[in-house]
């Protein structure tokens, strides 16, 4: 049997994984990153699928992990809906959900549309802008704020808090960036009591004032944590998604000559982008039992690592045009990028929203859209993605 590397810094898989998952996906589906820790990675849809539904069988609390690499302290004391199993999981998702209700976010669409607006506004002003500096990342920071009801004045200082908080979403981190997780927590803990007990006492239209009634719902650690992960989890993925999609767009003129005349595609397409490029890579499990898998035994308590951009890339689910671009593809819709089951992403209808209103009016307003430079990529392992995309409407 050939032997697979799963080398997620080698540069050319930086730049494109998808060929390293095929052979993945072909070769050996349930692949031991390392024996040292039984972290294992999967990357068939079937497999991920069935592990996302499967709420009895696998946790997503990280005090199950019982083999595996330690935990750090940036995990300790920030008990949220992403690493907690029910009845926790059911109480805050309720209440959750009803905060940013698909109601409310539609209602924002006015609001958004203007944001929209004035940033491309900026690239016709421009002829030339860093798409992901310039459009993809301050519209949807701004967007969460807002629908917050956050002090605009203090934007800057959240944001800079929540690029260091949002490094909690990667697997490995350095001493480094642990600490500085640590520390811009903590002081965004502290700036959230005083922002929460100002709204108690002025609650406003928004959903910090609809999470604040709550009262049931919530202890006071616990509102704080959630709010800090609304500010984390919902504007960095949805500024991927904006990004991704136009260095897509770009690469792909006839696909965006498609969009341009069809109104009717601007759905599809963002369901297509996030099937062709997964805003968030991986996703993790902890099963409670011995699973067998492909002729392996990950034993309970054991890391598992699912790949959701190999699972959108799967030719048994998607054909063989699984790798390309396609915005007129059918089930386009399910892709596993918000992933599934109860951990179902509860911000997707505001990330579609941002998608809806993004790439149809920019390809329609900009019928000579290129991409001037090939863009640079972190090298990060869940969250993947260009550092810098330069367009260009001249």
């Amino acid at each position: 049997m050939m032997t697979v590397v799963y080398n997620p810094f080698d540069p050319a898989f930086v730049a494109n994984p998808y060929p390293f998952f095929k052979e993945l996906r072909e070769v050996d589906p349930c692949h031991q990153i390392t024996a040292a820790d039984g972290v294992w990675l999967l990357t068939r849809y079937d497999d991920i699928d069935a592990i996302l539904h499967d709420r009895d069988g696998f946790s997503v609390d990280h005090r199950n992990l019982k083999r595996g690499p330690e935990q750090d302290l940036a995990y300790d004391d920030f008990a949220v809906i992403l690493f907690r199993d029910p009845p926790e999981h059911t109480r805050w998702r309720k209440h959750l959900s009803h905060g940013l209700t698909p109601t409310r976010v539609e209602a924002y669409r006015p609001r958004l549309t203007q944001l929209v607006d004035e940033h491309l506004d900026l690239l016709e002003d421009k002829g030339e802008v860093d798409f992901l500096g310039d459009v993809a990342i301050p519209i949807p920071f701004q967007a969460i704020f807002e629908l917050l009801g956050m002090p605009e004045a203090d934007r800057a200082q959240v944001h800079a808090w929540v690029s260091d908080i949002v490094n909690l979403t990667e697997p490995v981190a350095s001493p480094e960036v642990t600490r500085a997780i640590v520390r811009s927590r903590d002081e965004m803990r502290e700036y959230l009591q005083d922002v929460c007990a100002h709204k108690r006492a002025h609650p406003g239209d928004d959903v910090l004032s609809r999470l604040l009634s709550a009262t049931d719902a919530f202890t006071d650690d616990e509102l704080i944590s959630h709010v800090m992960l609304l500010h984390v989890s919902a504007p960095e993925p949805t500024a991927s998604l904006l990004a991704f999609g136009a260095l897509a767009l770009a690469r792909h003129p006839e696909q965006a000559a498609e969009l341009r005349g069809d109104p009717s595609l601007d759905r599809n397409t963002v369901e297509e982008m996030l099937r062709y490029e997964a805003p968030l890579q991986l996703t993790g499990r902890y099963p409670l039992q011995d699973v067998e898998l492909h002729g392996k035994t990950i034993e309970a308590g054991t890391a598992i690592v699912m790949s959701l951009a190999s699972a959108n890339h799967d030719q048994n689910r998607w054909g063989p045009t699984a790798d390309d671009l396609d915005l007129r593809r059918n089930r386009a819709n399910e892709h596993l990028s918000f992933a599934r089951g109860i951990h179902t992403c509860f911000g997707s209808a505001l990330a579609r929203l941002h998608g809806q209103l993004t790439f149809g009016r920019m390809v329609r307003r900009f019928p000579r859209l290129e991409l001037v430079e090939e863009p640079t990529w972190n090298s990060l392992l869940n969250r993947r993605g260009p550092t810098r995309v330069r367009i260009s409407v001249r």
